[in-house]
């Protein structure tokens, strides 16, 4: 057994009250493609054209098709998702610890998987609300399945932009109470809220952070692993690269996540 997983464990069992903050790299395993690596999403689709309002407004009056294969390349994978063994860890170690689930995802995986205390501080695609952020709805996995299933087939058949606003209308359009879409938070935007102060005060106030997939690129939010440990907080990093904290455990969420609460609890792998 690695030393540093058993320290880990230790210091978990130790704990009160336990932040997991998660990135990308736990929703990779449930195969939804990252947005930063070199691979990621950001590489064909620049942030300056997708990763604001105004961009996808612009793009879908100029470049439609292309918003097509954007929002088909995010939803498809969102929609076909299932929580991986590393959520269900996190899930099933409630039953032992207080824990808080900060997440920078949008896939409302934490919540499927059964953590009860999930803040999304980059907000979530499942939540529909209007333009003043004013929430209307959640979609279900089901219905984004139909949309992803409608992109698909404009991205191969004949396309106009009347035929995308169909395509998209349970998660993005106008209705009775306005325009509305999914609960996004995009460049420029301000967090999430009121998750953002929700998740200040969870790092204000446990004494340990397990940081599980995070590339600490994406701020503010990179910032609360620091502001726990300037609180007294130990930081243990999941991850297969190097990761500034007091311990790093090399490997995916899936390969360690189930086996340091398996070896903190006794929890089935």
């Amino acid at each position: 057994m690695d030393q540093k997983l058993v320290q880990a464990a230790g210091w978990i069992r130790e704990s009160r009250e336990i932040l997991v903050f998660t990135g990308a790299g736990i929703s990779a395993e449930s195969g939804i493609p990252t947005f930063r690596d070199g691979s990621g999403l950001w590489q064909e689709f620049p942030p300056e054209q997708f990763a604001t309002w105004q961009g996808l407004l612009e793009t879908a009056a100029t470049h439609p098709q292309r918003l097509v294969e954007f929002l088909y390349a995010v939803l498809a994978p969102i929609a076909a998702a299932e929580p991986n063994a590393a959520h269900r860890a996190i899930a099933d170690a409630e039953r032992h610890t207080g824990i808080k689930v900060v997440t920078q995802n949008v896939d409302g995986l934490h919540q499927e998987a059964g953590s009860t205390c999930v803040y999304e501080v980059h907000g979530s695609f499942l939540e529909i609300v209007t333009r003043e952020r004013r929430f209307l709805r959640l979609i279900s996995r089901a219905e984004m399945q139909a949309v992803s299933a409608r992109l698909e087939r404009l991205r191969r058949g004949w396309f106009a932009l009347p035929r995308l606003m169909v395509a998209v209308r349970p998660a993005l359009g106008c209705g009775t109470a306005g325009l509305y879409h999914p609960n996004l938070v995009l460049f420029g935007d301000a967090l999430a809220e009121p998750a953002w102060t929700q998740a200040m005060a969870a790092t204000h106030a446990c004494d340990l952070v397990l940081q599980v997939g995070c590339s600490g690129a994406v701020w503010p939010a990179a910032g609360l692993p620091t502001e726990a440990r300037e609180n007294g907080a130990r930081i243990v990093a999941v991850d297969p690269q190097p990761v500034a904290a007091d311990l790093w455990l090399r490997g995916t969420a899936t390969q360690i996540v189930p086996q340091l609460f398996q070896q903190a609890f006794g929890l089935a792998p």
